[in-house]
């Protein structure tokens, strides 16, 4: 070998350095934007869909911008990414998963005390300007108390968590409903001790997207990405969704939206419908909202106890534990139906704001249900551009009184937006 090849050779291997260097030197000076945590609560049957979802954040990481950091917070069963059964926190990033810190026992992740020191504890590692999360597992379209027990009646509640140790719940998990989980995001606090507040809320589980929920949690975050339907178990096409992530909050939403829809349209048939009814809400707009709505149902109570006519109004979930009746209704088709065209119109340039975006199923001839669904016999209903709205809502009904103590039209009265909105002074 000649010196002039082995000083070539020298070169671009020097050259190789320092082109590493400089590239770590410049990854490194970059400022973290926004810190994206994922909370995912699969310790259930969730369990390995969920880990798979894990693997697509893992892929995805790829393609996350450099001004952003993806960290998350996992509690599923023994398998990928732990071989203990116990929750761990893991950084994403560049395609590596990054194991930061394990809990020595097992919890109930859904238990509030432990949802907000893990929320907390990422936090304060990872301090930056902005924040935004994704809360992964289920959400159940049916009402809870208190959300302890699995025997109880839920609403707008997520979980569920297991553990091996629970000796009174027997391995039936428990949920934590949307005002305790209002409670843990009025706790979070930033680096400078004020308090947090999310860029965007995307929550990856069924029927979260309603009235109750974003009014709820509107002081906590500026935008919520949800479906008011089920979703498939296995959730979003995460390898797609997550480079979009560091996206501006204000179209973070929308791409979040289609990259779902796009990604796991191969889902849709296995279950003989057309995608979920997914949106974007933006909250700062949910005071209005709720003030129009409340105007044009007065004006519709006559003295008697106001019930909204549900017939042939689109839904998203039926209990067969409440006489078979429908749930969650869509916001929009309710209205459209019992207003005054004059009285809609107002109504709806207001509801036009709040629910900035949302996927609209186009159900074909052979399709039996507009939406994905685990086994709930749907009534037939029709769904357009016009009709739906891709908000779920909670109007009384006198058919939820058979149940008792437990009645929607009782149980429901735990939200801000049923007792703002005034349904007692509607003859509830």
């Amino acid at each position: 070998m000649t010196k002039h090849v082995i000083y070539i050779i020298c070169l671009l291997g020097l050259s190789a350095i320092f082109s590493c260097s400089k590239e770590e030197t410049v990854e490194e000076t970059i400022p973290v934007r926004r810190t994206i945590i994922a909370y995912i609560t699969g310790d259930n049957d969730l369990s390995d869909q969920l880990q798979k979802d894990i693997s697509e954040m893992v892929l995805g990481s790829k393609e996350l911008p450099l001004d952003c950091r993806l960290v998350i917070y996992a509690d599923h069963k023994k398998g990928n990414f732990s071989t203990s059964g116990r929750p761990y926190i893991a950084e994403l990033k560049k395609g590596v998963l990054n194991t930061i810190y394990q809990y020595n026992d097992e919890i109930f992740s859904t238990n509030a005390d432990e949802m907000k020191n893990a929320l907390q504890w990422i936090i304060n590692k990872y301090p930056s300007d902005e924040y935004a999360l994704i809360m992964s597992g289920h959400g159940d379209g049916l009402i809870n108390d208190n959300a302890t027990s699995s025997n109880l009646i839920r609403l707008y509640a997520y979980g569920y968590d297991t553990t091996s140790k629970d000796t009174i719940y027997k391995n039936g998990g428990i949920w934590i409903n949307i005002p305790t989980m209002a409670t843990v995001f009025s706790n979070l606090k930033t680096a400078d001790g004020d308090r947090l507040h999310f860029e965007y809320i995307f929550f990856d589980c069924c029927c979260m997207q309603t009235a109750e929920v974003a009014y709820e949690l509107r002081n906590y975050t500026d935008y919520i990405i949800a479906a008011a339907s089920e979703v498939p178990g296995s959730g979003a096409p995460y390898n797609e969704v997550v480079p979009v992530l560091g996206q501006d909050k204000s179209s973070v939403g929308a791409s979040i939206v289609d990259k779902y829809i796009s990604g796991a349209s191969s889902y849709w048939k296995d279950y003989g419908c057309e995608g979920i009814a997914i949106s974007v809400v933006k909250t700062d707009e949910m005071d209005k909202l709720l003030d129009i709505t409340r105007e044009s149902l007065l004006e519709l109570y006559d003295g008697s106890i106001l019930e909204l006519n549900p017939d042939k109004c689109i839904y998203y979930y039926r209990n067969i534990l409440k006489c078979d009746t429908p749930v969650f209704y869509d916001f929009k088709n309710i209205m459209l139906l019992n207003l005054s065209t004059e009285r809609y119109q107002q109504w709806l340039e207001q509801y036009d704001k709040t629910v900035i975006y949302k996927f609209t199923p186009t159900p074909s001839s052979t399709t039996k249900i507009p939406w994905h669904a685990n086994g709930i016999n749907f009534y037939e209903f029709s769904v357009t551009e016009d009709n739906y709205g891709g908000m779920g809502f909670f109007f009384p009904y006198a058919p939820y009184d058979k149940s008792g103590d437990s009645s929607y039209n009782k149980t429901m009265f735990d939200y801000e937006w049923v007792r703002a909105l005034g349904w007692h002074d509607m003859g509830w």
